[in-house]
């Protein structure tokens, strides 16, 4: 237990004032991803076996805001702190019986889950020693405060906390989004590749479509309007991964070529082997490999140009054409699935 005595120059964080005091506005919050509003301030744990001063600091933090909770040992604070894991603050007083604050900032933090994020620590101490300092700084404390303890300190040092912690919080929540939409990609990226070497080995299962009117009409036939705009949008996508991961593991080239010239038979357009190689973003050489492998596979053809013999186009042929457009009518079939769901 220690001195709770207040500086005269700062006004006394007495269990009184607070009662007829204005209570400001809940601490602002300008974090987090604004489609899904604000985030949620964490609430501020304060462990102190004083019952003055620990009545005193919960008034004056809950004047500015915060959302308070607080235990008059390290063992309630244990108790608390496992029973609201929207704490993100901890303050705590050093010197307690049972369980001091260093122990208890250890045990604290041996019960976190490895992905949890750590609370700020705030060490409070009116005996400060090296050694201590030390201790808390190994235990990663994030700030120390002196008693006696000013109003202006103890709201200013928590406030900073509030911010790290509110900080490290979102960087958490954008960490694991990230690996979730990673995950994701990949799944996506692999059955991608597994239905391309389907198509490449001709193992796909190609169904006629038939559309209204036109019996037997095969499935390049049955266009649907915005099929251009999904070729174009898996482009950008493949090309979207291609900047992001710069690797080669991610990356599909062949895949890529295939679309292009889906794209350019649907829109009646010529494609020049110089300009495929060009879009697939590979060095030349490699780029003339691929669509040499694509032409033993039989899905694409080449031929000079009738009218510039020195130019050469190259297109899907007939079971290229066939099988991609089997492709994209499967993925057009489960995206229409995916939104009825």
């Amino acid at each position: 237990m220690e001195a709770s005595a207040m500086p005269e120059t700062e006004p006394a964080l007495t269990a009184t004032a607070g009662g007829n005091a204005p209570r400001r506005p809940a601490y602002p919050s300008v974090r987090g991803d604004l489609r899904k509003g604000p985030q949620t301030p964490p609430s501020v744990l304060i462990v102190d076996d004083e019952a003055d001063l620990l009545e005193e600091m919960a008034t004056t933090l809950s004047e500015e805001g915060f959302a308070v909770l607080r235990a008059p040992s390290g063992t309630a604070a244990l108790r608390l702190f496992g029973a609201n894991p929207e704490i993100g603050v901890v303050v705590t007083d050093v010197r307690m019986p049972e369980l001091d604050g260093l122990q208890l900032i250890e045990r604290l933090l041996a019960e976190l889950q490895p992905d949890a994020a750590k609370p700020q620590i705030i060490v409070l101490t009116g005996h400060g020693t090296m050694d201590t300092a030390i201790r808390a700084l190994r235990l990663h404390a994030s700030d120390f405060l002196s008693k006696p303890v000013t109003r202006a300190d103890l709201v200013g040092t928590v406030r900073r906390a509030m911010d790290r912690c509110m900080g490290a919080r979102e960087q958490s929540s954008e960490q694991a989004d990230i690996r979730k939409r990673y995950s994701e990609l990949q799944n996506t990226l692999s059955r991608i590749n597994a239905t391309l070497n389907r198509l490449l080995v001709g193992e796909a299962n190609v169904e006629p479509v038939a559309t209204e009117g036109a019996p037997g009409t095969q499935a390049s036939d049955a266009r649907p309007p915005e099929r251009p705009d999904r070729i174009r949008s898996m482009l950008r996508e493949h090309r979207v991964r291609a900047r992001i991961f710069r690797s080669s593991v991610l990356l599909d080239p062949s895949w890529d070529m295939l679309l292009e010239l889906m794209l350019a038979h649907i829109e009646n357009k010529q494609t020049y082997l110089t300009s495929l190689c060009v879009v697939s973003g590979l060095p030349t050489t490699t780029a003339l490999r691929r669509v040499e492998q694509l032409i033993a596979s039989g899905l694409v053809r080449r031929e000079d140009d009738p009218v510039d013999r020195r130019r050469v186009i190259v297109s899907l042929t007939d079971s290229g054409i066939e099988r991609l457009s089997a492709y994209l009518e499967q993925v057009e079939r489960d995206g229409a699935k995916m939104n009825r769901a």
